[in-house]
């Protein structure tokens, strides 16, 4: 039933990882850039957020979900490497035996690293450019990362599982949608539904908890440097079970026809540059 997009997911990985290799840098670059288009969005909802937080609360969280669909949208229209994307991706691509164990942790360490340098990139910038010294927005982030940086670790895990779900749904439909419009809405559901919920992505908290250790935090306790590294540890666990195992296993599982007709890893020449990049979404 759903071969063809698992076909078409699988071939990605083989792009991806094709590229990978002729260009560790490029990667790099390419993942940097997915960290600060994501890091872009959370100063975005938190800046909406914090100016919100005094006379309208109740609408904070609305608003915030309403706002973050730009995203995922960006990161796969304009083209960048998202590890939580690549959480269903190469696992489609192991599964489909276009690549293999070896090849996926290659791909998630260096999608992990590369996000997280232009994640701190980002919020650095946003930092230096003084639009969080006013309140209540300063102290709005500040009680957001506290509260990230100390959640059980239980919750933490479960939330990053449902955030990733949502995220990988995301990448899977747009996968299946032919319309751009129709993958922007659903794309924006799926983004609007993790950030309305409180769900915990890694790559988002890579910028957003960045944020609360960059500003004075002296009188806040709980935000640490330790917090951070506790935070992204837990959240990226709960992001891959979310995305290999909630939609790129599911699917497979579901898809009978797929596990027969895979074919063995080839060498991706010929495919269009643009198909790269995109999660099977540009295509041009």
């Amino acid at each position: 039933m759903y071969s063809d997009t698992i076909d078409a997911l699988a071939q990605q990985a083989a792009l991806k990882l094709h590229e990978q290799r002729r260009s560790l840098t490029g990667h790099i670059i390419r993942s940097m850039l997915a960290g600060m288009y994501v890091g872009a969005a959370i100063v975005l909802i938190y800046i909406l957020g914090g100016s919100l937080s005094t006379d309208n609360p109740s609408i904070v969280k609305l608003l915030m979900g309403v706002c973050f669909g730009g995203a995922l949208t960006i990161v796969i229209f304009a083209g960048s490497e998202l590890f939580t994307g690549s959480n269903l991706v190469l696992t489609l691509g192991v599964l489909s035996k276009k690549s293999d164990i070896g090849d996926l942790a290659a791909n998630w360490f260096w999608t992990w690293i590369g996000n997280l340098l232009g994640s701190i990139l980002l919020a650095f910038l946003a930092v230096r450019a003084g639009i969080f010294n006013v309140e209540p927005i300063q102290g709005f982030v500040l009680k957001l990362v506290q509260t990230k940086m100390n959640l059980p670790a239980e919750q933490l895990i479960l939330r990053a599982i449902l955030a990733n779900w949502m995220v990988c749904l995301g990448v899977w439909m747009a996968a299946r949608i032919k319309s751009e419009p129709a993958r922007i809405l659903m794309i924006w559901w799926c983004m609007f539904t993790f950030i309305t919920c409180g769900y915990e992505h890694s790559v988002a908290n890579m910028c957003g908890l960045m944020l609360g250790l960059l500003l004075p935090h002296g009188d806040v306790a709980g935000i640490s440097l330790a917090g951070y590294g506790y935070n992204l540890a837990l959240a990226t666990l709960g992001n891959i079970i979310g995305g290999a195992i909630f939609v790129g296993a599911a699917y497979w599982l579901a898809s009978p026809k797929a596990r027969p007709a895979v074919a063995p890893a080839s060498e991706p020449a010929g495919m269009p540059e643009g198909q790269l990049l995109s999660y099977g979404v540009a295509g041009k």
